[in-house]
């Protein structure tokens, strides 16, 4: 082993070749100053009452005198004290060493905090020199040694002053403790109560070390009669206690006082199916001073579906100062509809002799309703597409689900849903949907079928709407509603429709089904309708018209008279057409003259446009003959919307 460990290094040094020096990394100069022994002062003793006294021994480790400067705390702290071998300024002798002795008294709870031992120095001689020691600053830490965890606990939760009269005082204490563990302690410095006569006395500068505590004074003192109810927070400034909570209840009310906890406010049931039981237990309470009588505890519900009593059965009782007992509301879902009675309850109470609570419950039974039961088509002639309208109904109570719809086995296949909704679908009462079924007649023959509806409708979840239609030939029969049929090529068809009506979505299946509102402008400038003179005083005129297919126009026409250019001008002619069809718009055109002409210049042409306006300009003559177009966008399909033009001058 000797042999080979030789013959390595021999190869290491045979590798470097001749006269070439070893490698070597920069040279590291040695610290030159002070040193302490311990670096860090470590209290494990942190309770209050805790006096300890650890020693740092400072080494010079220069062969040079030292001038010792200051030794100081890096932050002023009251339960500390330092006491040095020497005390500062003084000279330490080459490579001399001194101790400082850290006195820790503790008198409050343990807080987080930087704390360190401050010794500045220099070099004590007075002349530069290759070996004199840079200024600098020794640092030693102070540690405090926490373990553990402190916790608060405050004892009773709650407590109950009981009647205390106006001006008269009660105390009550409370025992808050550290039931932590370790050696950390901690101090109860903040309440609050938010009650102006209530008053929570926490003593000064105490720190509860773990397994320690004290008496907290709660302190009632009423200045009028009222009735006391709070939550107290007991807190500490030590990082990471929680808070603490006690209740405190009293009064100072000279006589009974009824409410009913929760809140006084509805008791709402909710949703209770039918045919099931649903019980809430609400407090009865006297919060007054003398004791309450009750004489009565009702519900009058004729439907019977409400029963209210005490527990064990009473409906009177006799409650002393802040008692309460405990009521028994039940709902018993015998038949659906709606609860809303009152809670009725009758007391000694001088200033709510009765109290009334309402009591509120849907109780559910959704319930569908189709219409129509049943759908018949009649004899549809052949070729046409006839829907027939579909809508269901929730008559019951509660949300009733719409879970499918479906045709039955067997249906014939010239039957087809249209517009079917996004099923599942709720429907709260009364609330509706609809769809269509729409029959195809190829062929002259019957036909039958069944919509299923499924929901959850206990009483009936499945509901069937019989279908039956007969495909027929045009010349069997071809009902064409307000118009006449035609029969050519054997396919049932509008011949014509009768006077004020139109066939606007070219469908034979339900004739000519839009009717013209009142009288039908002509499509000729010449054969529009005469709105006749309007004055710039104010005077106004309007129509209403159908555009009832897509190349349907409505002409019409007035004269806007300018009655006087003297010093200001009343003329503003104003021109607005509304219509629940986007594609129907106007154009007007403007011809200047001074009296109305029965003839048509349409110029001044503005188009594309649902408002006009042309105001006068003052001394001169404003008086025009306006031709009002009305027309739709070829290229949609035409509706039988109405539409409305406003006219006003002045």
């Amino acid at each position: 082993m000797t042999s080979r460990l030789f013959l390595l290094s021999t190869l290491a040094l045979a590798a470097c070749g001749p006269g070439k020096p070893p490698v070597t990394g920069p040279v590291v100069p040695a610290f030159r100053g002070l040193l302490a022994t311990p670096r860090q002062l470590a209290f494990t003793c942190v309770v209050p009452g805790c006096d300890t006294t650890l020693s740092v021994k400072v080494t010079s480790n220069v062969n040079r005198r030292v001038a010792i400067k200051r030794i100081v705390l890096s932050n002023l702290n009251a339960e500390y004290t330092i006491t040095s071998a020497e005390p500062p300024p003084f000279i330490l002798g080459a490579a001399s060493d001194f101790t400082i002795d850290v006195r820790f008294q503790v008198t409050q709870a343990p807080k987080s905090e930087s704390l360190e031992l401050l010794v500045t120095y220099t070099d004590a001689s007075a002349e530069e020199s290759a070996d004199r020691i840079e200024a600098g600053e020794l640092k030693v830490p102070l540690v405090k040694r926490l373990v553990g965890e402190p916790l608060l606990e405050a004892t009773p939760q709650s407590i109950n002053f009981g009647v205390v009269a106006v001006s008269q005082r009660k105390e009550l204490p409370v025992t808050v403790k550290n039931v932590g563990f370790g050696n950390i302690a901690l101090e109860v410095d903040r309440a609050d109560s938010g009650v102006a006569d209530l008053q929570v006395v926490l003593p000064a500068n105490v720190a509860l070390v773990p397994d320690a505590g004290l008496a907290v004074p709660f302190v009632f003192r009423p200045q009028s009669e009222e009735y006391l109810k709070a939550e107290v927070q007991l807190a500490s400034s030590t990082p990471g206690v929680d808070p603490v909570y006690v209740m405190v209840e009293g009064t100072s009310h000279n006589w009974p006082r009824v409410a009913l906890e929760p809140e006084e406010t509805a008791l709402d049931f909710g949703e209770v199916p039918k045919n099931s039981r649903r019980m809430v237990t609400v407090k009865l309470a006297n919060l007054g001073g003398r004791p309450l009588n009750i004489t009565s505890l009702s519900a009058t519900d004729p439907s019977n579906r409400v029963t209210v009593n005490f527990q064990g059965g009473m409906t009177t009782a006799t409650l002393a100062p802040l008692q309460r007992l405990n009521i028994d509301v039940d709902v018993n879902g015998l038949t659906p509809g709606v609860i809303d009675v009152p809670l009725h309850i009758v007391s000694n109470d001088p200033v709510r002799a009765v109290l009334d609570i309402p009591i509120r419950a849907i109780i559910t039974e959704p319930k569908l309703q189709a219409a129509p039961v049943t759908i018949d088509w009649g004899t549809v002639p052949q070729g046409w597409v006839v829907p027939q309208p579909v809508e269901l109904k929730n008559i019951g109570y509660g949300a009733l689900t719409v879970k499918r719809i479906t045709f039955v086995g067997g249906t014939s296949n010239l039957f087809s849903f249209r517009n079917l909704p996004a099923l599942p679908m709720p429907l709260e009462r009364n609330g509706r949907v609809a769809f269509e079924v729409e029959f195809r007649a190829q062929t002259s023959a019957a036909f039958t079928g069944s919509v299923s509806v499924e929901t959850d409708d206990p009483m009936n979840p499945f509901s069937g709407i019989p279908l039956t239609a007969t495909g027929g030939s045009c010349t069997a029969g071809c009902p064409i509603a307000n118009g006449t049929p035609s029969c050519t090529m054997g396919t049932c068809s509008v011949g014509s429709c009768n006077v004020g009506f139109h066939d606007t979505d070219l469908s034979a299946s339900n004739g000519c089904e839009c009717r013209e509102i009142g009288t039908d402008p002509g499509g000729l400038c010449s054969a529009g309708i005469d709105k006749g003179t309007l004055a710039d005083t104010g005077a106004s005129a309007n129509h209403t018209g159908l555009i009832h297919s897509t190349d349907d126009v409505d002409f019409l026409r007035f004269f806007g008279e300018d009655r006087s250019q003297f010093l200001s001008d009343d003329y503003d002619v104003r021109i607005t057409m509304t219509s629940g069809d986007p594609n129907i718009s106007m154009c007007v055109y403007r011809y200047g003259t001074s009296t109305s002409v029965n003839e048509c210049y349409l110029n001044a042409e503005q188009c594309g446009i649902r408002s006009y306006r042309k105001d006068g300009s003052l001394g001169t003559e404003d008086g025009a003959m306006y031709y009002i177009k009305i027309y739709r966008n070829p290229a949609a399909p035409a509706t039988c919307t109405p539409y409305t033009v406003y006219m006003s001058n002045g």
